[in-house]
């Protein structure tokens, strides 16, 4: 469960990461494109030819106050009237975004243009930043995705340009109302050094009716000030915090296509089987 394909910023197509997810022998999968239900949509289609079961998915941006509070949608109705009509809506943010990122960076001396992103972008009805990242690897400003992140557009840096969200709050309620079940991805991106304020944080998206928590996550390909342990003892605590307050707990590796694989991260079976119970 969740990964990206090539309709917003990853690299295979769904039928590509279908087959990989087959190859790994995986119990449960979803494609969770940014903003867009094309490549989720694709894969229902055909996953009919796989013994898996497929859930629908979307990862929607949301911010609240300041900070990035994502929230994966799985397993809901994609033609959903009001869910379409806010998606595209921030499509259309994303591409406006495109070009701010462009002049960003042409101002500090790394010649982009929009051919050199839309080659990258390809069929994507959702760019972001990793297309970025992938056309200045081309043009060799940078050896790396992480790199062009760390140098370039990563949050704080010189040709950031924020995404235009809704409220995590909202997000919520649309993945809801369509008919899914509303899980808060990475949890802690949101917040790993003071467990207190995540609780508070997650205390906030209950009361807004979220369902579940990605508690297994593969962090270390991008959080490196994140300690083992700490994330040992955050893990063990969002373990205690959805069994009291009745959450799904769910996994997943955030696949791009750039580093890692399928299905590497390890969801423990009475997980798996409490996943499948809860979506049959």
């Amino acid at each position: 469960m969740h990964c990206h394909s090539n309709f917003s910023d990853g690299l295979y197509t769904p039928k590509k990461l279908l087959e990989s997810a087959a190859r790994e022998a995986l119990d449960v999968f979803s494609i969770t494109d940014h903003d867009n239900l094309e490549g989720t949509k694709i894969a229902k289609e055909i996953s009919t030819d796989y013994s898996f079961l497929y859930l629908t998915g979307i990862e929607i941006s949301a911010r609240y106050e300041g900070q990035k509070i994502e929230i994966l949608g799985y397993n809901f109705d994609p033609t959903n009237e009001n869910l379409q009509k806010k998606l595209v809506f921030l499509q259309d943010a994303r591409k406006e975004r495109v070009h701010k990122i462009i002049n960003k960076l042409n101002e500090i001396g790394i010649k982009i243009i929009l051919e050199d992103v839309v080659e990258q972008i390809g069929s994507a009805a959702s760019p972001g930043r990793p297309h970025f990242a992938r056309a200045m690897m081309k043009k060799k400003y940078v050896t790396s995705v992480t790199e062009a992140f760390d140098l370039f557009i990563g949050e704080g840096k010189p040709a950031y340009v924020r995404r235009v969200t809704i409220t995590p709050k909202e997000a919520i309620e649309l993945i809801t109302e369509a008919g899914g079940i509303a899980v808060l991805p990475h949890p802690l991106y949101v917040e790993y050094s003071d467990l207190k304020k995540l609780k508070d944080i997650l205390d906030m998206l209950l009361s807004w009716g979220l369902h579940g928590v990605e508690v297994y996550y593969n962090y270390r390909k991008s959080l490196a000030a994140l300690s083992k342990k700490q994330e040992q003892i955050a893990t063990e605590f969002l373990l205690e915090y959805c069994k009291s307050n009745n959450l799904l707990i769910t996994g997943g590796t955030d696949f791009h296509g750039d580093t890692g694989k399928i299905g590497e991260v390890i969801v423990p079976n009475e997980i798996i089987n409490d996943i499948i119970t809860y979506f049959s």
